[in-house]
């Protein structure tokens, strides 16, 4: 047990007997998150999930009662992890935590992993949702493309002119952003919401001997349009984003993922989505690149998101991917996820 883990078992003692592990000892799990560690309950199947950032700045009492309720609501799918406890905000736990079940299974190793995927997900946005009033914590978008626009334009201003582009390259950014600011103003057609999870890459599933896939991360949930999530699992961007599970597709890949999902959603949701489904491959990449930006500049120095927290390997990597993504040809490249 690392002397962290250690001290956090001591300060979490009477919480963990509380909800029926006394004498636990926590063992901090290897990862590659930026928001949070993993300490596994040692002797049983659980495992305690303890945020120490937000990536959006959300305080820490909104972010912990949104992945709660997450996991509460996901569970009926049978793709997610349960979920057995909270642990409230405190000195040990700035952020407090959840208590949510461990899944053994391995990460998705090549594109034959990505139908089972396309069903995981397809049984989360497949649940019922909430009527309006009921939907609280978990945000709700009618239409997903103007609150992502909003967050990639306010990501931009901060970012973008520090983020060591060439002129080139920066103007492929300024002009894929002003489109996706009039995609916004102008897809108004009537979309169904469903439970999204938003960050789909492949990192984020585990895969079980029975052939099911799990989706293991809930912190960004919101009720919106699915196909932010069947873009995050697939653009290239994403997809080799995790060191462990770093998927290179093809377009025929990406189009049998498609085509899993919406065999496995109701009719109404698959007639809704498809004809989103390259609008929003190109929204998630303006996401995502701005995300990057805002990792490299922060991730530089001592606090909640530097590279230190990852371990020297899973920075190394996520550097490496980070600067092929925000070089020329990979802005360039990255039209291919569009195809």
């Amino acid at each position: 047990m690392s002397n962290s883990a250690a001290r956090l078992s001591i300060a979490l003692a009477a919480d963990l007997s509380a909800i029926g592990f006394p004498d636990a000892e926590l063992e901090l799990m290897p990862g590659t998150g930026v928001s949070h560690n993993h300490y596994r309950i040692t002797g049983t199947d659980w495992i305690l999930r303890a945020a120490h950032l937000s990536q959006s700045g959300m305080e820490a009492a909104g972010q912990l009662a949104i992945q709660a309720a997450a996991f509460e609501r996901a569970a009926p799918s049978g793709a997610t992890p349960k979920l057995k406890a909270i642990l409230p905000v405190s000195e040990a736990l700035p952020r407090g935590g959840l208590i949510v079940e461990r899944i053994d299974g391995r990460l998705p190793q090549s594109a034959a992993d990505l139908p089972d995927m396309a069903r995981a997900l397809a049984a989360i946005h497949s649940l019922p949702i909430p009527k309006h009033s009921e939907r609280a914590p978990i945000l709700h978008h009618m239409n997903p493309f103007v609150p992502l626009a909003a967050n990639v334009k306010a990501t931009l201003e901060v970012y973008l002119s520090s983020a060591g582009l060439t002129a080139k390259g920066q103007a492929m950014i300024e002009d894929r952003l002003q489109w996706l600011i009039a995609t916004a103003r102008h897809d108004m057609g009537a979309t169904t919401s469903c439970l999204t999870v938003s960050d789909a890459h492949p990192g984020n599933f585990r895969m079980l001997d029975d052939g099911r896939a799990v989706f293991v991360d809930l912190e960004k949930p919101a009720y919106t349009c699915p196909t932010i999530d069947l873009a995050h699992a697939v653009i290239g961007i994403s997809s080799a984003w995790d060191p462990a599970a770093g998927l290179v597709l093809t377009a025929a890949d990406r189009q049998a993922f498609v085509d899993a999902w919406l065999e496995a959603v109701p009719g109404s949701v698959a007639a809704m989505a498809e004809p989103r489904i390259l609008m929003a491959r190109r929204a998630v990449w303006l996401r995502t690149i701005s995300f990057f930006m805002k990792w490299r500049k922060e991730s530089a120095v001592q606090g909640p998101w530097s590279a230190e927290r990852l371990g020297k390997e899973a920075a190394s990597h996520f550097r490496s991917h980070v600067d092929a993504s925000l070089s020329e040809a990979g802005i360039l490249a990255a039209a291919e996820d569009w195809a």
